[in-house]
């Protein structure tokens, strides 16, 4: 129970320091190249022509709801680029920040929380394209469309509770983020991101179900694309908390454990 006590307090003591080093990071990722900060939306915009040509044109896939296919896919890329740079930058924020992992004092807890942040801010300028697609597209803004901020914040606090356990664990088997990158490979194609869920059978779509990631994609959409907002239900609900709350604590946990020993390794 001491575990969100003591992360508050770390983001609230730290937090100057956790600002200079997420900005140092964002500066860090484009420096030297020509492109700078404008290779942070060529990127994105690449997958998106690639995915509708394969899939709207080639496949003729649909999305669901009224939404055009274009705008249904972006809605649930946009928090799924958010989760998988994140894990990957968090994942080995602690072993290649070995210079301030040998300073005893250094708190490295907050490297999880760093990382977080400086993804943050790349994934604003993802929303903002994103909002620009909804005013194209003449879908209305209401007050309950701010609900994004909650699956945004289910989100981060997902990834926090992976961070802390991934992070740890790579400063002592160099094989977590290679597996890392499958696992996430998978992850997306098992996540209703570029086909809709309406086409899979009842019997597999309760397993989907149980995919966090379902939940928060689903939740941008619900909340941002449709002419009603349209919320996941109580018992999705349920089942995401059940499974972030565990992965927090549990994250939390062997983070302070092995916290003692990551200098010596």
């Amino acid at each position: 129970m001491g575990a969100p006590v003591h992360f508050i307090r770390s983001i609230v003591k730290y937090r100057e320091m956790v600002l200079a080093l997420a900005w140092r990071d964002l500066q860090s990722k484009y420096a030297g190249t020509l492109g700078g900060w404008l290779w942070m939306i060529a990127h994105p915009v690449a997958i998106v022509t690639v995915f509708y040509f394969v899939f709207a044109v080639g496949f003729k896939a649909k999305g669901g709801g009224s939404a055009p296919y274009i705008l249904w896919f972006v809605s649930g890329l946009v928090p799924w680029i958010f989760f998988n740079s994140s894990l990957i930058s968090i994942t080995n924020s602690v072993s290649r920040n070995m210079h301030l992992v040998k300073k005893t004092i250094f708190p490295t807890e907050i490297f999880p929380i760093v990382y977080l942040s400086s993804e943050l801010f790349t994934h604003a300028v993802f929303f903002v394209i994103l909002c620009g697609m909804l005013v194209f597209f003449n879908i209305t803004f209401t007050p309950g469309r701010l609900l994004f901020l909650y699956f945004l914040f289910s989100t981060s606090f997902l990834l926090l509770g992976l961070g802390w356990l991934l992070s740890a664990l790579q400063v002592f088997y160099k094989d977590i983020s290679e597996a890392l990158t499958i696992l996430l490979n998978l992850l997306f194609w098992g996540t209703p991101i570029v086909w809709s869920p309406s086409i899979l059978p009842k019997e597999y779509l309760g397993i989907v179900e149980y995919n966090p990631m379902y939940y928060i994609v689903e939740g941008y959409r619900g909340t941002l694309v449709y002419d009603h907002v349209v919320l996941p239900g109580i018992t999705q609900t349920i089942s995401f908390w059940t499974i972030a709350v565990l992965v927090f604590l549990v994250g939390n946990y062997v983070f302070r454990r092995l916290q003692p020993e990551f200098a010596d390794i």
